[in-house]
């Protein structure tokens, strides 16, 4: 049964201003006497039933997996760790196609045809010029250096926050001496209350109750201030679990309520939620044609889309949901989708998982941004808007709102450093008008609690004489590089080492960490060639392959590849398969035949997150010796099947694990029929474990969530696991209120090079 507004106690409420970013907090004069049952305080947006006096305002957004086999053979895109690139996923990439850019139109209304062809990448650079005057942004600042972009972002944001403030609180002397909402007059805001929100998701054949959390309500009426004041652009950033989609959808479905603002919108996801998103938009928002348009609906609608575009029609739809990917390959087929999606005009570009914006190079923002640039609203939603440095958080600004942080000619790496107090403390103001955060331990109260362990490992015999034994492989293939350096420390080689090197020999030390079998030890060249031949005759590559061919291959394969081929094509060896004692030779395989066990006794289900679909491979191996059930959900598993695993996984208890790869099964899923997750190893980006962990501990789990983190002990799973540690400092430095960074004069975190040459240099 539903509460009434009535029932939300004081406290409650108290706990849902916009904190930490504090957008709506004004000075507040105190009051000699206070009412005994006192009203909530606006910038709270207390959610009562609406007084005689009108509420009113004036105030001034791939799942591929990695796959850890030869970094050549992977997708992966390059990842930047400490100024090194690491290489994961190659992305598809193409160059960009802009959209003409055109006089917007008036809000109300459906939104359609801009021009029927792609514009050049001059219109695309076309931006208007929302700065005001030193006057306007606040007298005696002074004159903000050319070079100091920040500063100049800072005045624009200041201005847009002295107007939301004006528009919540109208005059000062009604700022002054207004406190309470029921005391408001002059304020013109629209609170959106539960009855609002009942009302606009009402549907004649359905009994499903749209019930929001009282925060939930805070975040929806938050977008619905910004869409009236004709800001273009915000980030949801509440921690995951949350609801953010929830409260997305529900603001769509009362910009049609309130004001008469049906769309189209276009909703940009990750494929491991496309299911869930159409779910909920049918639940929320009834009244609202959703097409889901990848895959076969891709096929069934793209003929009917491009006509209706290019004859400058309204679109069948309110709601268009899309992948990435759209944004990410150039075949001719996505070329001809994003010349669709560019021809209409949308109301709201809503990005989920929008960190996948974070580097505004990539072809994915490029592409993505000729779409979104000319939409009403650009909304991002992201538990993680700082992932690895303030660079990746400026990528996510400038796509929200570009004409205030686009720059041009500005190295931001070095402009935008992590160990600057000062800086950090301005990018807080800068994002205070635009970002709404809010973490669990502030409004669920009632959250189960999470419980973090790291579980150090001690590597298995054959596995440290493995790692040993590559650290003097290596060590002698660069013994020419360190001869020559005049000076032995350890800057000195990590710059003397190729950054392409460096990547595969740290690659390489994190393969033996997780499981020796990475790597090819077992199978030496002579079982490799003897192998091959009998591989050649049946065409396991193809009949179109030389023995040479195949040779050259299996080398490249390590010791797990091979046996799977082996077992594959049936092929008998002296070397033969290998045998269930080769899959407990990893410490970590060996740590989950203890731990796993006892869970499954005690009552507890468990998610295990790797990287890698090797490594996933491997895991499945272990499970299947140590005897449970499991499900298994990475970047190869359909679209459409990934929601019916997750439903199964949830719903039926007899099955024991999920395995996910970290990435594709780390966005957007709820699986809280699990209480507890193994991070089998980490990435460097700590922002991307903790996606993963928040699959279980979210709104709708009863358990305490336990998290198990494995770092193999003397390996280099101890450097990652020290860098992730400081990129989470600086996350809660610039996006949680009253924490800071010290400047105690600590030596800068390693960079990948630095820990590869302390390893070859003994």
């Amino acid at each position: 049964m539903k509460r009434d507004f009535d029932e939300i106690s004081e406290e409650e409420w108290s706990q849902h201003s916009f904190n930490p970013s504090r957008v709506l907090k004004r000075p507040r004069t105190p009051k000699k006497t206070r009412p005994a049952n006192p009203s909530p305080p606006i910038e709270s947006f207390a959610y009562r039933r609406p007084s005689t006096a009108t509420g009113r305002e004036e105030s001034n957004s791939s799942d591929d997996c990695v796959e850890l086999e030869d970094l050549g053979e992977s997708d992966t895109e390059v990842k930047v760790v400490n100024g090194e690139d690491l290489l994961l996923d190659d992305e598809e990439v193409e160059e960009e196609e802009e959209a003409k850019v055109v006089t917007r139109p008036a809000r109300a209304g459906r939104r359609f045809v801009i021009e029927d062809e792609d514009a050049s990448e001059d219109d695309f650079d076309d931006e208007v010029d929302i700065s005001s005057s030193e006057d306007e942004l606040g007298g005696g600042r002074g004159r903000v250096e050319d070079e100091d972009v920040v500063g100049k972002a800072l005045q624009k944001c200041a201005k847009i926050s002295a107007d939301l403030r004006k528009e919540l609180y109208g005059s000062s002397s009604v700022a002054t001496t207004c406190d309470r909402y029921s005391e408001v007059e002059t304020s013109t805001v629209r609170i959106v209350t539960q009855t609002d929100i009942d009302e606009a998701c009402k549907a004649e054949d359905s009994d499903f109750q749209p019930i929001l959390k009282p925060y939930q309500l805070v975040g929806v009426n938050f977008l619905l201030l910004l869409y009236k004041k004709g800001i273009e652009g915000a980030i949801l950033a509440d921690e995951m679990g949350l609801g953010k989609t929830i409260q997305a959808i529900t603001y769509l479905t009362l910009l049609n309520h309130l004001n008469n603002d049906p769309g189209p919108h276009l909703i940009v996801c990750p494929a491991s939620v496309l299911e869930n998103w159409e779910r909920e938009l049918r639940k929320w928002c009834p009244s609202f044609t959703v097409l889901q348009y990848h895959g076969a609906a891709r096929a069934a609608y793209s003929r009917e889309l491009n006509s209706l575009s290019k004859a400058g029609k309204p679109p069948p739809f309110n709601v268009l949901l899309v992948c990435y990917s759209l944004f990410e390959r150039h075949s001719e087929q996505q070329k001809d989708d994003r010349k669709v999606l560019k021809r209409w005009r949308w109301s709201c570009v809503l990005m989920d998982e929008a960190h996948a914006l974070k580097d505004k190079n990539s072809y994915r923002w490029k592409n993505l941004m000729s779409v979104a640039r000319n939409a009403n609203q650009r909304l991002m939603l992201t538990g993680t808007p700082l992932q690895n440095d303030l660079h990746e958080l400026w990528s996510l600004l400038e796509f929200m709102l570009p004409d205030i942080f686009t720059t041009e000619n500005v190295d931001l790496k070095k402009l935008l450093n992590a160990e600057d107090t000062e800086l950090i403390t301005r990018m807080k103001s800068i994002l205070g008008p635009f970002i709404l955060r809010r973490l669990k331990s502030d409004v669920m109260q009632q959250l189960v609690p999470k419980i973090q362990r790291v579980e150090y490992v001690n590597m298995e015999k054959k596995q440290e004489d493995t790692y040993k034994e590559a650290i003097e492989e290596y060590r002698a293939a660069s013994q020419a590089r360190l001869l020559k350096l005049s000076s032995k420390s350890l800057n000195s080689l990590a710059k003397a080492l190729p950054k392409r090197q460096i990547s595969n020999y740290f690659t390489q030390f994190r393969k033996i960490a997780n499981h020796p079998l990475l790597i090819r030890r077992i199978y030496s060249d002579e079982d490799v060639i003897r192998i091959a031949r009998k591989l050649h005759p049946i065409g396991a590559f193809g009949f179109e392959c030389s023995l040479e061919r195949v040779i050259e291959e299996v080398k490249s394969y390590n010791d797990f590849r091979i046996h799977q081929l082996l077992f594959q094509f049936g092929v008998n060896d002296t070397k033969g398969t290998l045998s269930d004692k080769h899959v407990m030779l990893s410490a970590k395989c060996r740590t989950l035949a203890e731990l796993l066990p006892s869970m499954k006794q005690s009552g507890h289900r468990v998610l295990i997150f790797s990287q890698w679909t090797s490594m996933l491979d491997i895991l499945e191996w272990t499970l299947d010796v140590i005897g449970v059930t499991y499900r298994r959900l990475d970047g190869s598993t359909q679209v459409t099947d990934r929601q019916t695993i997750v439903d199964t996984f949830n719903n039926d208890k007899s099955i024991f694990a999920c395995l996910l790869s970290t990435r594709a099964g780390g966005q957007g899923l709820n699986l809280t029929g699990a209480d507890t997750v193994i991070i089998h190893d980490m990435d460097f980006n700590p922002q991307i474990d903790r996606q993963a962990e928040d699959r279980c501990h979210r709104i709708g789990q009863t358990k305490p969530v336990t998290i198990f983190r494995l770092v193999t002990k003397s390996t280099v799973d101890e450097n990652i696991y020290e860098i992730a540690k400081r990129k989470l400092v600086l996350d809660a430095a610039v996006l949680e209120s009253g924490v800071h960074v010290d400047d105690d004069g600590d030596t800068p975190e390693k960079t990948m090079g630095e820990i590869l040459a302390s390893l070859l240099m003994g």
